[in-house]
């Protein structure tokens, strides 16, 4: 099976290093949380069979608001990602004189701005990943009215079972993509205050 999978393309790799970036607190590799399963899984689950159970289904319309929507943060997330590269190359060329002198205050600043710089890389990667899910699942939710339907019990059922599944997992999805906006949101927020405090200690 693995000689089959394209060396070219990583979804593995990217989904497996943005859920382990939730594992750490305060971009500490060396301190680690377990509650953010709760919020990767057992949200998105419950999130999913709670609309479900309601009755909430997404019609056309609705997918396309979605679809539009979601296709502009992919966008802005492809962008952010050059964006935190060079930010990170700029300051560590900015503060190598520093730690060239053996400042600590420096060196553990500019260790967690990388380790900031990798774990947002890892989940801004994940969330476009997610997005392009969406995209495709709200596609078919989008488009369904112009396959082909059939008049026969089995295919009334499995239409049903397949408007179940769809949806669950399009709620599911859009659960962690919620999460992860405000994971990174949350991230860059405590990074930035702390880079201004940083900046004006060191002006």
């Amino acid at each position: 099976m693995k000689q089959l999978m394209w060396d070219n393309i990583k979804l593995s790799e990217i989904r497996k290093q943005a859920k382990e970036s939730l594992k750490f607190k305060d971009f500490n590799a060396s301190s680690k949380t377990k509650t953010y399963w709760l919020y990767l899984y057992l949200l998105p689950i419950l999130f999913s069979l709670i609309l479900l159970f309601l009755g909430l289904f997404i019609e056309k319309e609705i997918a396309s608001y979605f679809i539009t929507s979601i296709s502009i943060f992919a966008g802005l997330f492809f962008s952010l990602l050059f964006i935190i590269t060079d930010k990170y190359n700029a300051k560590k060329d900015k503060l190598n004189e520093l730690i060239k002198q053996d400042d600590d205050e420096v060196r553990n600043y500019l260790k967690r701005y990388k380790n900031f710089s990798i774990f947002l890389i890892s989940q801004v990667s994940f969330i476009i990943i997610l997005s392009i899910r969406l995209i495709l699942l709200l596609s078919i939710v989008y488009f369904y009215p112009q396959f082909p339907q059939f008049e026969c019990v089995v295919w009334m059922y499995a239409k049903l079972a397949g408007k179940y599944i769809l949806n669950g997992a399009i709620y599911y999805f859009i659960m962690q993509f919620v999460v992860f906006l405000l994971v990174i949101l949350s991230n860059m927020y405590v990074m930035l205050l702390e880079d201004i405090s940083f900046e004006k200690d060191k002006s």
